[in-house]
């Protein structure tokens, strides 16, 4: 299944650091630090360092992070992505992406606050 740009973008936000959008897209592709680090041969602490914005070298490896997430790399300098994928969305993703943007940005909020407590319940 290919991700969506967009879904991307309003997940990333303009925003915030690079560091931050790495780590985020890291999430969002179900990876650990270990693993990105494998799939481009570095040591898990130069991961770490990226996503903490303290490695200036970061901005080498973008086209492979790029290619590794399967993202343009605009999305890690912008928070952004201009391209349109194709996405696969089950019914019940559909109905809740329907009814969530139904909703005014309080109220959207409001859900994506208590999506966020009901995962940390879960973690513990």
């Amino acid at each position: 299944m290919t991700k969506s740009p967009s879904a991307l973008s309003a997940r990333l936000g303009s925003q915030e650091t690079l560091g931050q959008r790495i780590r985020a897209l890291r999430h969002y592709a179900g990876m650990t630090q270990v693993e990105v680090a494998a799939a481009l041969r570095l040591s898990r602490s130069a991961i770490a360092h990226w996503e903490t914005d303290r490695d200036g070298r970061v901005r080498e490896y973008l086209p492979r992070l790029a290619e590794l997430f399967q993202v343009p790399v605009e999305v890690f300098l912008t928070g952004m992505a201009t391209q349109e994928a194709v996405v696969q969305l089950t019914i019940d993703e559909i109905d809740l992406l329907r009814l969530y943007r139904s909703l005014d940005v309080g109220e959207r909020l409001s859900v994506q606050r208590s999506i966020t407590r009901m995962l940390d319940r879960k973690k513990k």
